[in-house]
Parts: structure tokens; sequence; C-alpha cells
């Protein structure tokens, strides 16, 4: 298992690099500076004292739905071909449940569509979302979505509050459609993104968190996958300073307004992860428990890449389908 964990990594690996460190502040203010740390930090903790507004798309966002593409202008628009949000819609006889599905950093386009599929035929609507920077959306010349997740404090903020915008505008656009009914699921970085979504919509009433853990920052100082980003950091930052920059888009930061919005909750973990450790996800796991939301937590013998294989990977999805039959 842990050689093939390695492989795996290995490969992800090779198609990713990082820059030199930089603030990027400029990216969060117009008139910031880019290399105004200070004013970084300051921006972070004024938006987590009011997420709520932070994280909520200012105009309603206009979708356009041709079969099963769903494409809209992303909330958070810079005038490049990320600006195009895309999704695929898993349609139901009867619109009553629907979820956002939000997929792993760097998955290929059609990796979701077989777990799409099984949720519809289940009877729940799956929307699978295109995160920031991936797949159609992707940079030219860049391998793989690397403003999700990078060396820019300020980059990696803004594409994580882009992603999370565009869920909320997935969510309102759902519920436009008559359903009444939704959920989150979310996969790594996806589950990172769906939680802090699930904590501040009141439109979520049921989250499944699939390969998750308590910390943005630690997670890039400890994880394999991120092992560049780190390099790239540590030469000019302190691990502290990156995580009071990255608590705005922490799941952490959010547990306790989870914990008071929703009754129940599903995270799904490896106990071989190396890319969100153990430990971590314990962490977060606690951390829910602390304020009252007890959720089932399911450990697989697997690590992060082979959650995918048999058995893991049904029985991630058996679990994930009763859940939501059950609490959507």
């Amino acid at each position: 298992m842990d050689g093939v964990e390695r492989a795996a990594a290995a490969r992800a690996a090779a198609t990713k690099f990082s820059a030199a460190p930089s603030v990027g502040f400029d990216l969060l203010e117009t008139d910031g500076r880019p290399d105004d740390l200070s004013g970084l930090l300051r921006h972070a903790g004024a938006a987590i004292e009011s997420p709520e507004r932070y994280f909520e798309p200012d105009t309603p966002v206009e979708f356009t739905q041709d079969g099963e593409s769903i494409t809209f202008k992303s909330p958070l628009a810079s005038g490049a071909a990320n600006d195009v949000a895309r999704a695929r819609l898993s349609e139901v006889r009867h619109r009553e449940r629907a979820v956002v599905l939000l997929h792993h950093w760097n998955a290929e386009v059609e990796a979701y569509r077989p777990f799409a599929r099984l949720l519809a035929a289940s009877g729940i609507a799956c929307l699978q979302l295109s995160l920031p920077y991936h797949h159609e959306r992707r940079t030219p010349g860049v391998g793989f979505a690397r403003e999700l997740v990078c060396e820019n404090l300020g980059l990696t903020i803004r594409s994580n509050r882009q992603a999370i915008l565009e869920v909320r505008a997935c969510l309102a656009w759902l519920e436009r459609q008559g359903f009444r009914r939704l959920g989150i699921i979310g996969v790594s970085v996806g589950s990172s993104i769906g939680s802090i979504v699930a904590a501040l919509d009141s439109r979520v009433s049921a989250a499944v968190l699939i390969l998750m853990a308590d910390d943005f920052a630690e997670v890039v100082w400890t994880g394999s996958a991120t092992a560049h980003v780190k390099s790239s950091l540590e030469r000019r930052f302190s691990f502290q300073e990156v995580q009071a920059a990255w608590a705005l888009i922490s799941p952490a930061t959010y547990a306790e307004r989870l914990s008071q919005r929703l009754n129940h909750a599903l995270i799904i973990s490896g106990r071989h992860d190396a890319v969100f450790i153990p430990e971590s996800t314990r962490r977060y796991v606690d951390r829910l428990s602390t304020h009252g939301l007890n959720s089932a937590w399911i450990r697989f013998g697997c690590g992060h890449y082979t959650l995918r294989l048999f058995p893991f990977s049904v029985l991630t999805v058996m679990n994930t389908i009763t859940f939501l039959r059950r609490q959507l």
C-alpha cells in the first residue's frame, strides 16, 4: 500500500513546480501593496470576523444550461480563461435532493463521472463543479492547477475564495431549479472548500467530507503532495505566518459554525494518508465534537491516492449514498 502511494505521489509531483514565495496582497485588495504581509494578515482577520459576507457573491449569477453542461461567469472573475466556471449535472426524475460534488486537486475531468451517475441512480442529483484552474479553466502552459495551492499567499486565498463563491452560486441555482434538500460532497481540497460552504450556507443540510484535514497551512507543511509549495514558502515565511494568512480558508476556522449548522456529517479518511496526515483528520473530528457535532468517521486501511482503489472506492460510494439518502 505504501509503495502504491509513493508511486502515485511521484507521478503527481512530476508536473508540479513552484516559484519564489510572495505575499500577493494586491490580489486581495486592488490598492494593496504586493509585499504587504501585515496588510494581508489584517485583511484575513477582518474577513474571518464576517465570513458570510466575504464568501457571498455580490450579485445573482446567471447560468447557461446545454443538456448536462452548465456554464456561468465566476463571481470572482479576473479576465482569464478561469473566469468561465463549468459544471455537469447528473439529473434525476424528481427534483427533490441534490448535491454539489467537489473533486480533489488536479483531478481529471471524467474522474468523478461514475460517482455522479451512481448518486443520480440512487435518486440524488449531482452537480459536478470544476474547481478554479482545473480542466478547461487551466492556465495555458501550466500543467496543473497551480493557483489553487501555491507559494503566493494572496493567490491561494483568492482561488479558494473563488471556489467557495462558485459553490454557493451553484447551490442557489439548484434551489431555483426546484431542489429542496441540498448537500455537499468534497474530496481532499474539495472537502476543505466544501466544509467552509457547509458552515456558512444555510441551504446545505448534509456534508460528506472525504479525505479531510483540520488546518490548510498544516496540510501544505506536512503533506507529500505540497512539498514543493512548502520548500518555497519556508524560504521567506514562518509556518505561523502562513497559518495566520491561510486561516481565512482553513476548515478549522469554521468548525464551530459547521457544528452549529449541521446535525450530522460523514468524514472518510485513510489510516496511511501521507497527504492529509491522520492526526490532522483526528484533530478536525475532535474539534467538531468539542462544538457539539459528533460526526460519523470512517477510516479505511489505505492512503490518500489508494482510496480510489477497490474495495475502498466502492465502500466510499456506498457509505456516501447511504448517508445522503438518510440525511437529505
